[in-house]
């Protein structure tokens, strides 16, 4: 089985309303902002300013609550230094609402005048700020997009985790891969004694799986095969374009996490691994809109906006697209799909809940 890319790497361009529907991303942000308090309290003085990287920034609302606590840390501790914040994403991102958040009254730029704010345009998976230039990095909810889109043959199933055989194969060696040059480009931008923190969706041992993991969200993925095969099924799109669509993503285990400082010489001797673990997510782990499940009606709701914030371009663009000749029938087959998912949670309720884990790395560069 040959592998083949889309026309198209960027995964996540065009999210849609995400800012509305990430409650879920914001929990881990919580999470997660005393621990980047407590780093930066660790650090010793920068030589001219500190800088935080934000890998991933997406529209802006986790970026926002992820970088304040290091703000924060940094004003107390190195009162007089001068702090940039850097926000890394692709071209397609919605950078005018990350700029409008960032200087807004929920925003940091009102904590100091004493705080500049930067775009890097790119992929992550590329240099995107000079070496050795920054103090810490965040990536929150980001890392588990793939550097391209995956077109192959995968019947049954729309995502990584219910592949099988060669099809699996094929894109575990990219996630590894992936997963390992993104370390390398930040063990080059992160500066003697700073600190990398990465928290996204993990997976965990799970027998009673396919391949023996239970995946964050396989609820919610498998609600989108279910529906997408119904509208093959009713000749709405062609079984082809079901068959070869896949969401170019990895949600990794702690063993994959931790791989890459096992086999490769140059992070081995670039970080020292502070924590690299997958645990249930402190509340909701089960179902993220547990609260609503006595409203069929608004669970409906809650998770169609969840899915469409994080998947709608991609379904757009890589399984609904290729069916359509016009916009127009676009938007019809969208709204058909969204009206289907929506009964579909109306009706089954938390058959399709998504579980979460979190999937928690934290380095030190050396």
């Amino acid at each position: 089985m040959t592998e083949k890319k889309m026309q198209s790497g960027q995964s996540t361009e065009g999210m849609l309303d995400y800012n509305d529907n990430s409650s879920a991303q914001l929990q881990l942000v919580r999470l997660l902002s005393p621990l980047v308090r407590d780093l930066v309290h660790s650090m010793s003085p920068p030589d001219t300013e500190f800088k935080i990287m934000d890998y991933g920034c997406g529209p802006g609302v986790n970026s926002i609550e992820m970088v304040k606590p290091a703000i924060e840390a940094c004003l107390e501790k190195f009162a007089k230094t001068p702090i940039v914040v850097c926000h890394s994403d692709q071209v397609g991102n919605d950078w005018n609402t990350l700029f409008q958040l960032a200087a807004g009254p929920e925003g940091y730029a009102q904590m100091s005048k004493n705080i500049r704010t930067e775009a890097a345009v790119g992929s992550f998976y590329d240099q995107v700020t000079s070496p050795a230039s920054a103090s810490i990095g965040t990536c929150i909810f980001a890392s588990h997009w793939l550097s391209q889109g995956i077109q192959l043959t995968s019947a049954g199933t729309v995502w990584f985790a219910d592949l099988q055989s060669d099809a699996r194969q094929i894109v575990d060696r990219i996630a590894q891969r992936d997963w390992t040059q993104f370390l390398l480009q930040r063990s080059r931008e992160i500066n003697a004694g700073g600190h990398l923190v990465v928290g996204t969706l993990g997976s965990v041992p799970d027998a009673s799986e396919v391949n023996g993991i239970a995946a964050s969200g396989r609820g919610i993925y498998r609600s989108i095969q279910v529906v997408a095969k119904s509208m093959v099924d009713d000749a709405l799109i062609s079984p082809k374009s079901l068959d070869s669509f896949l969401f170019s993503l990895w949600f990794m285990t702690e063993a994959e996490a931790r791989r890459p400082f096992e086999e490769n010489t140059e992070l081995r001797d670039a970080f020292e691994v502070i924590q690299t673990t997958v645990q249930p997510a402190p509340t909701k782990a089960e179902d993220i809109f547990q609260e609503h499940i006595d409203d069929p009606h608004t669970y409906a709701q809650k998770y169609v906006g969840y899915i469409r914030a994080f998947a709608d371009s991609t379904l757009r663009t890589h399984l609904f697209g290729p069916n359509c000749r016009t916009a127009e029938l676009l938007d019809q087959l969208m709204a058909e799909f969204y009206n289907r998912l929506t009964q579909l949670y109306e009706s089954e309720t938390n058959k399709h809940a998504c579980e979460v884990w979190h999937l928690v790395v934290v380095l030190r560069r050396k």
